[in-house]
């Protein structure tokens, strides 16, 4: 996707999502959106011009002049606004019809359909976000979780701007002191030395290394962690499931092989968003629905953060050995007769009476590494997008350094400018439309 935007446009989408509601909100941004609203809004009180940052009482007029509702208009008045431009929004009854016909009206009027992200871009544009911020929007409105949910308002408020920008800041001087020793002779030697290059760099190396490390708890935060059950039938993995989830999410029922696919859903522990998978149970499959099941949850067992080795003390299997690193190993069924002790390292459950549940839970939490109910120490690096660029960055310092003793400086410049270019890419001070574009085909339409 490459940006194509017309900041001379006035575009229009609705800003709250499809479908019926209480009320309804569609935005007009550009430089004629009061114009487009003078046609498809009439006050009710009032004359001359529309009051700003101030809601309105009126009627909301079809593309025909007709009524069709009665609602708020609200001015925010660039560049003291959302978009950083003139922006208008309309507060109406959630009718899918006229929300359909207000959106209509606008684009008679003059206004084009905005792109997904486009308001959220001219803010960008605007000055009003930095691209770490703009993100933020994106991720906060597509929040599963409340920690998920934190974890975005805190990157909108601009902690990742700030813990980022200095850096940014220092490597570009940094570079600019190397490239400035080059337009001088030896004999004036007016750059800093290799030893003086070697030392900043390094120092800028660590604190990006130290962002990276202390975000990485915010990080698993925000895309979540897989723990998967995995065991033969019949070993109670679709009880465990529900119990752990709190409803009857996954079928149970006393027939092997009850569970074909992989059953999603996603639960909070300790902080922790996690996203827990039922799966088909372990054995050989003689039916091709079964066969590919089980194929697909050994797949997905392989890049979970936790493994649950589930199976039942009703039956006399027991898996052998002790569990391997990233596994917890689980015996279900603890209110019925045993058919044997426990095998080693087990967790003895049972859904029905609650027995090991919340012992369970925090084992869990504390395999995926969740954070607790504290805050989060950082947020600066959550996205893997954010954490990939200051990588890269780091690693670009290093090599700057290594080199600074030895190389000419228009070696050395080579990998700082490569690192000023990866902390632009994080906070968007760098026209990088393939970047851009990325990013902003996450949002949806309103955004």
């Amino acid at each position: 996707m490459t940006i194509e935007f017309d900041r001379e446009d006035t575009i229009v989408a609705p800003a709250t999502p499809p479908g019926s509601g209480a009320i309804a909100v569609v935005r007009v941004s550009g430089p004629a959106a009061l114009e487009v609203l003078s046609r498809v809004f009439r006050r009710e009180r009032g004359r001359g011009r529309m009051p700003a940052f101030r809601p309105v009482l009126g009627t909301v007029l079809d593309a025909a002049g007709e009524p069709i509702d009665r609602g708020l208009a609200t001015w925010f008045r660039g560049p003291r606004s959302y978009t950083g431009e003139d922006l208008v929004e309309l507060s109406v009854h959630g009718s899918p019809a006229v929300v359909r016909a207000l959106v209509e009206a606008c684009r008679a009027a003059g206004a084009r359909p905005a792109e997904p992200g486009e308001f959220t871009w001219r803010a960008l544009r605007a000055g009003k976000l930095d691209l770490a911020q703009a993100e933020a929007v994106a991720d906060l409105a597509a929040a599963a979780t409340l920690p998920q949910a934190r974890l975005a308002a805190r990157q909108l408020s601009g902690e990742v701007g700030e813990a980022l920008a200095p850096v940014a800041a220092e490597a570009l001087d940094l570079l600019a002191d190397v490239e400035a020793g080059l337009d001088f002779s030896e004999d004036e030697d007016l750059g800093p030395g290799g030893d003086e290059i070697a030392r900043r760099a390094r120092v800028l190396a660590g604190r990006l290394e130290e962002l990276l490390a202390a975000g990485e708890t915010a990080a698993r935060v925000r895309e979540g962690a897989r723990a998967v059950l995995l065991g033969p039938p019949n070993a109670g993995k679709s009880t465990l499931f529900n119990a752990l989830v709190g409803r009857e999410r996954a079928i149970v029922t006393p027939e092997p092989g009850t569970t074909r696919d992989l059953v999603e859903e996603t639960v909070v522990l300790e902080g922790m968003p996690v996203i827990l998978i039922d799966t088909a149970g372990v054995r050989d499959a003689t039916g091709l629905a079964e066969r590919e099941g089980v194929r697909r949850a050994l797949r997905v067992a392989e890049g979970a953060a936790v493994v649950l080795e589930v199976y039942s003390l009703a039956a006399a299997w027991r898996p052998e050995g002790p569990p391997a690193p990233g596994r917890l190993r689980v015996a279900t069924h603890a209110d019925v007769p045993w058919k044997g002790d426990p095998a080693p390292g087990s967790l003895v459950v049972s859904p029905v009476t609650g027995e090991g549940m919340d012992e369970l839970r925090r084992r869990v939490a504390e395999a995926v590494g969740a954070p607790g109910t504290g805050p989060l120490p950082s947020v600066a690096l959550a996205s893997a997008r954010h954490r990939d660029a200051a990588a890269r960055a780091a690693d670009h310092l290093r090599e700057a350094a290594e080199m600074a003793m030895d190389a000419p400086g228009e070696l050395v410049a080579l990998p700082l400018r490569e690192a000023v270019r990866a902390l632009r890419e994080i906070l968007g001070d760098v026209d990088a439309e393939r970047v851009l574009g990325r990013i902003f085909s996450r949002f949806c339409i309103g955004k």
